[in-house]
């Protein structure tokens, strides 16, 4: 009977939260399934509306969240295999080399250098974003980035080709 007479109610709420009818059928599905799993719990049909509501809510809300981090995956995913084509392999050798020499220059920076340079090239972060993150001036970020590249261009001016590929990172 409070199946019956809520349905469609409870239907029509999740309905504002999700835009396929499908989600919110099996949300609705799944709410009916809670309120039959606490029956007992409930002395007023003003309760069991209110359990409906915040079930139907929840629920909602959590699947919206999972739909917004499948989406961002999605999104990166698709980022990461635009970027890549087939590598022929002397490229992606030299490639290689080339980024364990960098890699091993940036571990003799300065510890709060290094982490900058890091979220920036590695986590492609903003400068803003970087100064957000480590409480400090986007000005700091960026000085501290244009250094790191200085000093590893420095580092690595004995090889006129890594100075090359290096300087594509400005």
């Amino acid at each position: 009977m409070i199946y019956d007479r809520f349905y469609f109610l409870i239907y029509q709420y999740a309905r504002r939260w999700l835009h396929r009818k499908e989600d919110a059928e099996d949300i609705v599905a799944n709410t009916f399934i809670k309120l039959l799993e606490h029956r007992k719990k409930f002395v007023s049909i003003e309760n069991i509306i209110g359990f409906l509501k915040i079930t139907c809510r929840n629920a909602c809300i959590n699947s919206l969240k999972h739909q917004r981090m499948k989406t961002e995956k999605q999104i990166e995913l698709l980022r990461t295999m635009s970027r890549e084509e087939i590598p022929d392999f002397e490229w992606a050798e030299a490639q290689e080399v080339f980024l364990n020499l960098i890699y091993s220059e940036v571990e003799k920076l300065p510890e709060k250098m290094k982490e900058i340079f890091m979220l920036s090239y590695r986590d492609e972060l903003k400068p803003a974003e970087i100064a957000k993150r480590l409480h400090l001036k986007v000005r700091t970020v960026s000085n501290q980035k244009t250094n790191a590249i200085h000093i590893l261009k420095l580092a690595m001016a004995h090889s006129s080709l890594l100075l090359a590929l290096f300087c594509l990172l400005d």
